[in-house]
């Protein structure tokens, strides 16, 4: 079956007038690594696609290969040719949905993505689950149709595994995404490009904000889990992006020697996110009881409208916009 959808994406490709990408609402290395590699893949065959992002590239990923292709203009849309929409590792059908609603017609959706809370909103559901990450659907989806990725394209997708395996290091990895990556080298992915992607972006503030943080790490003993937050303060202060401060939950995932981690961060918008990983527990469970989502070993959600509050005891806990207190259970 997995086969025959690559096909059949392929072939809707090939004849579509105006297709359209979108990229996940939170960018990051795989959502942007997928979506690219396939845009690189339409445009040697001299059709330029735009992807569609929320925001502002992230500094770190402004060097992607065919990154001029993104654009946060929602005016996109307004265009009554657009026939073909690939949505690239999003799992809110929502999000989806207050794009696609904005198109005149009625495109066909082509849905890629490998989050276990994807609900299979599109016309076409090339959703696989135990994929490490997007980019290796996409991969899969080079292999099958028999198209030999170009350097950039090897990138783009090496850019999207080791992303969500957080460099060959978390529960993602598998014997796959190992055998995928060389491959992809072989193809000419640009391995120093990735590395300098994923690790070597990260300022003297950055770390400091990073350092508060680890200050503020909190055991839970009875769950075996660990805690911390940062502030809207600790961000500003520093002069800092939300985007020059991911990362932590991964880098807090590989040195603490507890099964579940969850960090807080006030946002710029006025909420508190919250970033969960765990070694053995479902933590998309725990994201869906806060109408968020993920994977089973990296999860996330919003709470809107509420802050991190300290009470005369010195401790933090999250508080909604009416002043109560938001219990988060991490079991």
């Amino acid at each position: 079956m997995e086969n025959y959808l690559h096909r059949q994406i392929h072939d809707l490709l090939m004849s579509a007038k105006r297709p359209v990408f979108i990229s996940d609402e939170r960018i990051d290395g795989d959502s942007l690594g997928a979506s690219l590699a396939m845009a690189d893949f339409m445009a040697q065959r001299g059709v330029r696609v735009p992807v569609y992002v929320p925001t502002d590239i992230p500094e770190q990923y402004v060097g992607l290969p065919r990154i001029d292709l993104c654009t946060f203009d929602k005016g996109v849309f307004d265009d009554t040719e657009i026939d073909v929409v690939v949505v690239f590792d999003c799992s809110d059908d929502q999000y989806v949905k207050s794009l696609v609603d904005l198109i005149p017609g009625t495109p066909t959706v082509v849905n890629i993505d490998h989050h276990a809370t994807n609900n299979r909103f599109g016309d076409i559901n090339q959703v696989i689950v135990g994929a490490p990450a997007t980019a290796y659907v996409v991969y899969h989806f080079f292999e099958t149709n028999n198209i030999l990725p170009s350097r950039d394209a090897a990138t783009c997708m090496l850019t999207g595994i080791c992303f969500d395996t957080s460099a060959f290091s978390n529960a993602a990895t598998n014997d796959s995404a190992l055998d995928i990556s060389s491959k992809l080298v072989l193809h000419g992915a640009r391995i120093q490009d990735v590395i300098r992607t994923m690790f070597m972006n990260r300022s003297v503030s950055a770390l400091r904000v990073w350092g508060a943080a680890l200050e503020r790490l909190t055991e839970h003993d009875s769950i075996n889990a660990v805690t911390t937050y940062l502030t809207r303060k600790d961000i500003d202060d520093n002069f800092v992006t939300d985007d020059e401060i991911d990362g932590l939950s991964n880098f807090l995932n590989l040195v603490t020697d507890t099964d579940t981690l969850c960090v807080l961060r006030e946002t710029l918008q006025g909420d508190v996110k919250a970033s969960m990983r765990s070694l053995t527990q479902d933590v998309s469970e725990i994201a869906k009881r806060y109408n968020g989502g993920g994977h089973k070993r990296a999860a996330g959600f919003t709470l809107s409208g509420a802050n991190l509050h300290c009470d005369e005891e010195g401790r933090w806990c999250v508080l909604s916009t009416d002043g109560k207190e938001i219990e988060i259970k991490l079991s």
